[in-house]
């Protein structure tokens, strides 16, 4: 349990910063990745969609990097979320052309973090209750 820190940590460095910038700033997705809302219903929802969701499992792992009994719920949240996120991506990888750095280091992490919360799980099922 001594890298369930660090884990949270980083997770949390990941996901807040990014979720932040896509509520308050929607013109950095369109400079980042191209995604734009052309009328102001669509302006709320990629502050919802991309800034509210992301910023609420970053907020997550802060929640149980400081309450340790929420590390299971924060596990099972991210390995749902991140394993439809890359499977969506890879999809769209292929239907889209979507191949650039941006997609790749996404899906890579997305990959990264639905398999890592996936393993947490089997490590924590197997301590001693």
């Amino acid at each position: 349990m001594k890298y369930a820190k660090p884990y949270l940590l980083f997770t949390a460095i990941v996901w807040l910063p990014w979720g932040l910038l896509c509520i308050f700033d929607v013109s950095g997705i369109a400079d980042i990745i191209g995604v734009v809302g052309v009328t102001p219903s669509g302006n709320s929802d990629l502050r919802a969609m991309y800034g509210g969701v992301q910023t609420a499992v970053g907020l997550m792992a802060v929640w149980a990097l400081y309450n340790p009994r929420f590390f299971r719920n924060f596990l099972i949240n991210l390995a749902f979320v991140c394993s439809c996120l890359a499977l969506s991506r890879t999809y769209g990888l292929f239907v889209d052309d979507s191949s650039t750095g941006y997609t790749w280091g996404v899906l890579a992490y997305e990959y990264f973090a639905a398999i890592s919360s996936m393993l947490w799980l089997r490590v924590l099922d197997r301590l001693p209750k």
